[in-house]
């Protein structure tokens, strides 16, 4: 009988509820916030301080070089933040952070049973520019056995184990791809899912052929496969050079290679909704522009291979500073499907769709 492994043990699938199938509980970017720190040597540690003032300049991309931005382990404030979602109607929380850059999972269960919300965790390995040197440059089989320990062993020697696979693709190095055929073969052996980070910095065709590639060999279903952060993607064909000095270069919606993974089966995630985040280097779309991303394709019959989440993992998501919270789809994206029309797409979104995907 299938099956759905949450921090606090095995649940039926119909027991799953309104699900967002990508945020964040407690997590630690350590590594990612010392990578930016390299990049950018010259700005003052005044001007990153988590302090209102400063707020608005760590939306600019920098505010991982904040160290108090770069680990989340707050309980109680976390189960504040939770508790709007759990107010709203939620019942499940998937935690896709991969084991590299997870936060305690005591307190994800602590979380859980405070709340009431069923949470799901991840096992896996980020990007590579997001973790440690020794956990870098590995073969398949190590990052496998890692993987496979935390499945069958439990995480940190609790009994918590994880119900996902996660694996990362920004450049689509050795180390990334060997995590990804790691993660597939898991997938292929257990049945669970693979939830695949994407960055905009790594060619959607190359991602796919990645993709294609990895599944075939093992005989996993493109079905059994969420890409990540295909919201992010909607925008970034288009360069922020080329549309500031030339007037005829317009920013509109390219759902191109969105549509390419969903015609082959596979599912994406829109789930930055509310995302803080504002790069001069490339453009992250607004909530308008992913609104209409996911009512082009519900029209064009996608409805039941999408997810949605927020990515809620920094401070400045937080309500307590003023951010959306863990609830802006819901809020917002939910609301206006029902406006527009499209109410039946919505359970599928967060009902139907993570439950097949979570259960195995």
């Amino acid at each position: 009988m299938a099956k759905i492994t949450t921090v606090c043990g095995d649940i039926a699938p119909d027991q799953l509820g309104f699900t967002t199938m990508h945020d964040h509980t407690f997590i630690d970017l350590s590594v990612s916030g010392a990578y930016m720190e390299s990049m950018f040597p010259g700005i003052p540690q005044e001007m990153v301080r988590f302090v209102p003032e400063n707020y608005g300049f760590l939306k600019s991309g920098t505010y991982l070089m904040c160290k108090e931005l770069q680990v989340v382990d707050d309980l109680e404030g976390m189960t504040k933040e939770y508790g709007y979602f759990a107010a709203l109607g939620g019942k499940s929380v998937c935690d896709a952070a991969p084991s590299t850059a997870r936060g305690d999972v005591r307190k994800m269960k602590a979380l859980s049973e405070k709340t009431g919300l069923n949470i799901i965790c991840a096992t896996g390995i980020y990007h590579e520019a997001a973790i440690a040197e020794d956990m870098r440059n590995r073969d398949t089989e190590f990052y496998y056995h890692f993987c496979k320990d935390e499945i069958e062993k439990g995480i940190d020697g609790t009994d918590v184990h994880p119900g996902l696979l996660k694996a990362a693709l920004a450049t689509g190095s050795e180390t990334e791809t060997a995590v990804l055929e790691a993660c597939v073969r898991l997938s292929a052996e257990t049945g669970m899912s693979v939830h695949v980070h994407t960055e905009p910095t790594m060619d959607g065709d190359e991602i796919l052929d990645l993709l294609n590639a990895t599944t075939k060999k093992y005989g996993v279903d493109p079905g059994r496969v969420v890409v990540c952060h295909m919201d992010n993607r909607i925008a970034c064909g288009v360069m922020v050079g080329d549309y500031l000095e030339d007037p005829d270069v317009d920013r509109t919606l390219d759902l191109t290679i969105q549509k390419a993974l969903l015609g082959q089966g596979y599912n994406i995630g829109l789930d930055t909704w509310g995302m803080p985040v504002v790069n001069p280097n490339f453009f992250m779309p607004d909530d308008f522009e992913r609104m209409k991303a996911l009512v082009t394709l519900i029209d064009l019959g996608y409805a039941g291979q999408i997810t949605l989440g927020n990515d809620f993992s920094s401070k400045l998501m937080w309500r307590a500073y003023g951010g959306f919270g863990c609830t802006r789809f819901e809020e917002y994206a939910l609301p206006l499907l029902e406006q527009l029309g499209r109410e039946e797409a919505v359970k599928k979104l967060v009902y139907e769709n993570p439950a097949r995907i979570l259960a195995y």
